[in-house]
């Protein structure tokens, strides 16, 4: 019979020590001979009696072992779950391991939202989908190095911001835990991001406010495809910030919609704030801040009408074309969303909490 144990030393097969890459002769001598599939990628090694698969990138060395729980219907799947025995630190009960064990989880990568435990040198991963263990992954452990940017240093009288940013952190933090998948801050901009952004912008004479740009030298965000922890509100509906990079593209989503030379119904402009400068489906001069992903934004206008502010937030809804001023402020709004974070009006964050946990 086989047996995996995984300790503070490391990794065991039958009391013999493993590190990854481990040369696939020495797991066909172990395991016997395997069903191979050759893909454009990597050599799939699959020993079905076992519950045992095995992956090489470059057809020699194993970089990944499987260990099958739950038979899956795929032509490379294994056809039997693991009938070995497997310890962790003595453990034979991989998910009550897991469960017992949670503060000593690491993610692999940003998104992971199962985690992993380390042993040594050899990671083990936990494929757990719909609440159902299906498998735990066994690897090489490498300790991520954090990449050192070059971030912009903040102008003189915007120093401010970054204490806006550590107290919005610290209350998203708070609420939804700063392991949840979803949480998803990264560093100040670089010049090379701002670069980039102002080019784009500067094609249609459009200036970035200095704020929106010191805003984003005090910190930034990565995309996230389904939805942010770090997220504004606004008549009870949540935008996801923009990460910077992507404030040049949105822009171009939002004024491609409707040609600015195009008449636009005064039935439609009645619902318009009269805070706002605008005759069409938005002011050129509105730079997008969030988004609803249901084609609503938050832009900070910087063209407003005699009665508006400089700066005010603008809510563009797509369907009703409702465009109303929702803050005097970007600080305004976030601390608006920190008190919410700080009370138990929390329904907007329900997904993210029961969804993004680690």
């Amino acid at each position: 019979m086989i047996r995996f144990d995984f300790t503070s030393n490391g990794f065991e097969i039958n009391g013999t020590k493993y590190s990854f890459p481990i040369p696939k002769e020495e797991l066909f001598n172990l395991f016997g001979e395997a069903e191979t599939f050759v893909g454009p990628y990597n050599e799939v090694y699959i020993w079905h009696t076992l519950g045992l698969r095995a992956f090489a990138k470059d057809g020699i060395s194993i970089d990944t072992i499987e260990v099958t729980y739950i038979v899956e219907d795929y032509s490379n799947a294994a056809k039997h779950p693991f009938g070995g025995q497997l310890y962790l630190n003595g453990e034979t009960d991989p998910m009550a391991y897991y469960n017992n064990h949670k503060k000593e989880r690491i993610k692999l990568w940003d998104s992971d939202d199962t985690g992993a435990f380390v042993f040594d040198d050899v990671t083990v991963w936990y494929n757990i989908r719909n609440d159902q263990f299906i498998s735990l992954s066994l690897q090489k452990y490498e300790e991520v190095v954090e990449e050192v940017v070059d971030t912009l240093p903040m102008d003189e009288g915007y120093e401010y911001l970054e204490v806006v940013w550590k107290e919005w952190k610290a209350a998203i933090e708070n609420k939804v835990g700063a392991d949840n998948k979803y949480y998803n801050p990264t560093h100040g901009i670089t010049q090379e991001q701002l670069d980039a952004v102002e080019e784009q912008l500067q094609e249609e004479e459009v200036v970035l406010p200095e704020l929106l740009v010191n805003f984003y030298k005090a910190g930034n965000v990565k995309w996230n495809a389904v939805t942010s922890a770090i997220r504004l509100g606004a008549n009870g509906w949540g935008y996801d910030l923009l990460p910077f990079e992507n404030i040049a593209n949105e822009w171009d989503e939002v004024n491609g919609l409707f040609d600015e030379d195009e008449e636009v119904d005064e039935e439609l402009l009645v619902n318009f704030d009269s805070r706002l400068k605008c005759t069409s489906y938005a002011n050129p001069k509105w730079i997008p801040i969030a988004e609803g992903k249901n084609g609503d934004y938050l832009l900070m206008d910087t063209d407003p009408s005699d009665t508006g502010t400089y700066g005010q937030i603008v809510e563009l809804q797509n369907e009703s074309w409702e465009r109303t001023v929702v803050a005097m402020s970007l600080e305004e709004l976030i601390y608006r969303e920190i008190a919410i974070l700080e009370g138990n009006d929390d329904e907007g964050y329900q997904f993210i909490i029961e969804n993004g946990a680690f």
